[in-house]
């Protein structure tokens, strides 16, 4: 067996270098970070950890501000968030980092009482089991431990939290406007991320985070920026295009080792995706949650093999949850309906039913269009996955105007939100073949999202898509 494939399993299992409990021992710090201890290590609580996360990461400020791209998924609670705390006003952005830290503080935690907080506000019927928490403990417990480069514990820590920090910088007009001059352009928030990584390693100073990191937790955070958008796999927004950097970076033959790193930062930005929502618990992280992004991983893994293509690795993934829904992948109507299952978070046959069902009330027309965008064995994939599809579809099911019972409002996201997504589609196709729009710049679904929440009826009638690839109404 090759050490990418034992690193693999290693990481499934939970089981990656042990999983004894770890002291954060102010000792072990090398001295360039003897006056700055991670923030994870802080007994603060409450809204003053919220603000020595806000003084030691300056960058969290830039979405502390009016003027930041909103992901338009859930409805932010009222009261209560790391940002009304601190700032007396809402900033969505910086609540969603911030959560992002905790959990990561929960999961290196990996007691009784971290497992508590991290699930106390989930659904009994999804709730992340314990043993699911301890193995991610022990997966961040692994990191840490393995010396990876030569990272000391503190210093891998201080690179999770960088990672975590810089992850979304992109949403910051703030940011954008900093390093416009250097280059960094990019519509995209994830492509204006890696552009921005580039730039810091000619010019580290702009930023405090990743200036005081040592060369090699500088180098890992630069070779893993944009290698793979997780969040796309884990909901099948795209076609196999969305293994492709993966596999050309060759990282699972050379670095295997970076791809855990990545990874478990990814899980801990999913964690706190919901920060905005709830600040006490990760609402995201649940069970079905784990076990999507253990799927993933496997997908990824495929990747080892140097005979395996991406179509592999999606087909892998594809075929999982599809299994989840009984549904089978070798049907065209199936293949589809398994990514609307994915991108609506939906994990059992029951569920599958009701997508069905839904779909069946389509006219064949529409069906037929629908297939051709989505089924990726028919129609021709765009060259960059279009984002916040999920969103729409996720807003839909979520809104108490498009039925009572939860399977009344999933049916309706499908009704409402699949033919929706499908003209789109064939706009974006359209301009594409006559060269009215960049095939590099992704189309962007995030302001229909926000649409979904609040009129979900006006995605039935007229849009435009603007060079950006935002979609507007």
């Amino acid at each position: 067996m090759n050490k990418t494939r034992q690193i693999g399993l290693v990481f499934l299992s939970g089981v990656l270098l042990g999983a004894s409990t770890y002291v954060y021992a102010k000792s072990n710090f090398s001295s360039s970070l003897e006056q700055l201890q991670p923030i994870t290590s802080s007994s603060l609580k409450n809204t003053a950890w919220a603000q020595l996360c806000a003084n030691q990461y300056p960058e969290t400020l830039w979405l502390a501000d009016e003027n930041v791209r909103q992901t338009e998924e859930g409805k932010a609670s009222l009261q209560g968030s790391y940002s009304e705390q601190l700032f007396g006003k809402k900033f969505i952005e910086f609540d969603r980092t911030i959560m992002t830290l905790r959990c990561l503080q929960l999961i290196l935690d990996g007691s009784d009482s971290a497992y508590e907080e991290f699930t106390k506000d989930q659904p009994e019927n999804t709730k992340l089991l314990r043993e699911s928490f301890d193995k991610l403990h022990r997966q961040g417990h692994g990191l840490l431990i393995s010396r990876f480069r030569k990272i000391s514990q503190p210093e891998m820590i201080q690179t999770l939290e960088a990672a975590l920090v810089l992850g979304d910088i992109g949403k910051s007009e703030k940011a954008r406007k900093i390093f416009k001059p250097y280059g960094a352009e990019a519509p995209d928030h994830d492509d204006f991320h890696e552009e921005v990584i580039h730039i810091l390693q000619k010019h580290p100073e702009i930023c405090p985070t990743f200036n005081r990191l040592t060369p090699e937790s500088k180098k890992l955070i630069s070779q893993t920026a944009n290698l793979a958008h997780y969040g796309h796999i884990t909901h099948i927004e795209g076609g196999s295009s969305m293994f492709s950097k993966l596999k050309q970076s060759n990282i699972l033959r050379d670095s295997p080792e970076a791809l855990l790193f990545d990874f478990f930062v990814h899980i801990c930005d999913v964690s706190g995706a919901l920060g905005h929502v709830n600040s006490q618990s990760s609402l995201v992280y649940t069970e079905p949650t784990h076990l999507a992004m253990q799927g993933v991983f496997e997908s990824c893994m495929v990747l080892a093999d140097p005979n395996k293509t991406e179509i592999d690795a999606y087909n892998t993934y594809l075929n999982i949850r599809a299994n989840w829904l009984g549904l089978n992948i070798q049907n065209q109507k199936d293949r589809v309906l398994t990514r609307v299952g994915a991108m609506l978070r939906l994990f059992n046959p029951e569920d599958g039913v009701v997508l069905e069902e839904a779909f069946s009330k389509l006219s064949p027309e529409m069906k037929n269009r629908i297939i051709e965008q989505l089924d990726i064995h028919e129609a021709e994939e765009l060259e960059r996955t279009p984002t916040y599809i999920p969103a729409v579809l996720v807003n839909l099911a979520n809104n108490s105007e498009l039925g009572q019972s939860r399977e009344e409002k999933i049916a309706q996201a499908v009704i409402l939100g699949l033919p929706f997504i499908a003209r789109v589609l064939e706009t974006q196709k359209k301009y594409l073949l006559f060269g009215e729009r960049e095939s590099s710049i992704p189309l962007n679904f995030n302001n229909a999202a926000g649409i979904a929440k609040i009129n979900p009826r006006t995605l039935n009638g007229e849009y435009k898509i603007d060079f950006e690839g935002n979609i507007c109404f």
